[in-house]
């Protein structure tokens, strides 16, 4: 059964591993020469390199690319790979053959789970590795998304969690299930095909936005409230932050959040250019900015604590832990890939020769 298998999707088979195992030759390529490369950072932007030839820019660009395809792969391959490898036999009907060979259910499917579906997962996680090993040239713990960026990019983030050894091997096995599982109960390629793209991709995009962030408690940085803190408050970017930011707020002496109204408060900086004057030298001119900013810096800060406001608080997941983090996301796919296994085996029974 294992030889029919494999003859009757070896091109399939060898054609999604070989794409795998030339993007993984690639991006060790890259790798090396980024890693042998002093400054480099392990991603760079698209187009930053146009027009040149440097080649450690454009092996940063290629590995911004390749991140952002091996994110992406595991629900492609589920779309083609997991959904036809039964729905083609089922809307031919040449699985009658195969039912009606002393071959029981369960076999006929398991071993497409075998022959077709490990081996690309497995694939995937080695493509995960590769990618996560070309991440070490990145200098404290900066994984820039655009080469020069002043923003720290973490390991918990899209793309760079998804495209990671255990979770990139998991998600890849995830959504070929899942296209298994759609072929199996609706029997219409196009159908599942279209069905799949849509739930594995809310799977991925649901864990990245509603689960991971609670693997772990949070941690908290409070900052006092001054000038260096204001601009977290604005976003959860957490530009320049060790780690993944989930969150910033500011709160009051008692920890409990507090509704600042930003437009009351930005009339601290209502005048934001000084005009020189005819008969100031440059040094004074400078030192009249400085005071006005650190008035204004002053009367913002005034304009929160009138609010309630005490400190600001930054939460945030250290970037030490992500092996943490891999290890629970993949265990947890791993279980929901187990539950898109009922839908699978109830379509099988209902499956006639």
């Amino acid at each position: 059964m294992i030889w029919v298998t494999w003859r009757r999707y070896r091109t399939t088979l060898v054609v999604a591993t070989t794409v795998i195992a030339l993007l993984a030759v690639a991006t060790f390529a890259c790798g090396s020469i980024v890693r042998n490369a002093e400054g480099a950072r392990a991603f760079g932007t698209f187009f930053g390199c146009y027009g040149t030839s440097v080649t450690v820019c454009r092996a940063e660009s290629a590995l911004s690319a390749t991140a952002v395809l091996a994110a992406v792969l595991p629900v492609l391959l589920g779309v083609i790979v997991g959904v036809t490898a039964f729905s083609r036999d089922i809307e031919q009907g040449t699985h009658v053959l195969g039912l009606t060979q002393s071959v029981s259910r369960s076999r006929w499917f398991w071993m497409r789970v075998l022959v077709v579906f490990v081996p690309i997962s497995v694939a995937m996680a080695v493509l995960g590795a590769v990618l996560e090993w070309t991440r070490s040239a990145a200098p404290r713990g900066n994984f820039g998304y655009v080469s020069g960026s002043p923003f720290d990019y973490s390991r918990l983030e899209f793309p760079l969690f998804p495209a990671s050894g255990a979770t990139a091997g998991t998600y890849t096995l995830f959504a070929l299930i899942l296209g298994s599982a759609f072929a199996l109960v609706i029997r219409h390629t196009v159908g599942a095909m279209v069905l799949t793209l849509i739930v594995a991709t809310a799977g991925m995009v649901g864990l990245q936005v509603g689960a991971r962030p609670h693997y772990a408690p949070a941690s908290i940085e409070a900052r006092p409230l001054d000038g260096s803190a204001q601009y977290v408050a604005y976003a959860s970017s957490g530009a320049s932050f060790p780690g993944w930011t989930i969150g910033s707020g500011y709160v009051n002496t008692a920890g409990d959040p507090v509704a600042v109204d930003y437009a009351s408060c930005e009339q601290a900086y209502a005048v934001d250019y000084v005009e020189g004057r005819p008969d100031e030298t440059v040094a004074e001119y400078e030192a009249r900015s400085d005071e006005l900013f650190e008035e204004q810096q002053r009367a913002f800060t005034d304009c929160l604590r009138g609010q309630g406001a005490d400190h600001l608080e930054v939460r945030y997941h250290a970037d030490s832990q992500f092996r943490r983090f891999q290890l629970t996301e993949a265990a947890l796919v791993l279980l929901v890939t187990g539950l898109v296994l009922l839908p699978s085996l109830w379509g099988l029974r209902r499956l006639r020769p």
